[in-house]
């Protein structure tokens, strides 16, 4: 007479670790800075996950794949610009076209070539300001006035500033107080 088989008895839970929740923690982080084109960012949490929470390959597998994922796209591709006023110019045309998030990477790498560039971090600043950033906007805002104090001028209308303009941080910037830039 054949016997049934006894299905295999459930595997209980296993507790995860600090260290594993530490690791969800910098998962998430890291996909929200995905998400919002911060790829250089992106890949240094992703890095820190397979730092956190190397007994768990799935976990470390994902964060792998998603390092790869921001490697290729902060590669330099055919066609991208190699200096940093040509990146400067396209980033314009891409943010004139709608594609901040494209822009940002150029502009970012433009930046780590020539960070006291006036031009590159005002482009910037108008960048994160479209995204809705006002504090990374503003950071880019104030290092461009400390090194040509004439920016802020030219910010004070810029309509790429207006989802910010109301921020305080924003109008202290413009409108310097004591404590203000």
């Amino acid at each position: 007479m054949p016997t049934k088989k006894q299905p295999a008895a459930a595997q209980p839970a296993v507790p995860h670790t600090s260290e594993y929740d530490a690791a969800l923690v910098e998962y998430s982080s890291a996909v929200e800075a995905l998400r919002q084109g911060d790829l250089d960012r992106a890949r240094e949490l992703f890095g820190k996950v397979r730092t956190l929470a190397p007994d768990e390959p799935e976990l470390a597998d994902r964060a792998t794949t998603y390092i790869r994922i921001c490697e290729r796209k902060l590669a330099p591709q055919p066609g991208d610009p190699d200096a940093a006023d040509d990146r400067l110019r396209k980033a314009v045309f891409l943010m004139n076209g709608g594609d901040v998030d494209d822009a940002l990477q150029l502009l970012n790498r433009a930046v780590a070539e020539n960070p006291l560039s006036v031009d590159v971090l005002y482009v910037r600043a108008c960048a994160w300001a479209l995204k809705g950033a006002a504090e990374k906007s503003v950071g880019d805002l104030r290092q461009a006035i400390a090194v040509d104090p004439k920016v802020r001028f030219q910010a004070i209308n810029d309509p790429d500033f207006e989802k910010i303009r109301e921020e305080p941080s924003f109008i202290d910037v413009i409108e310097p107080t004591p404590t203000g830039a």
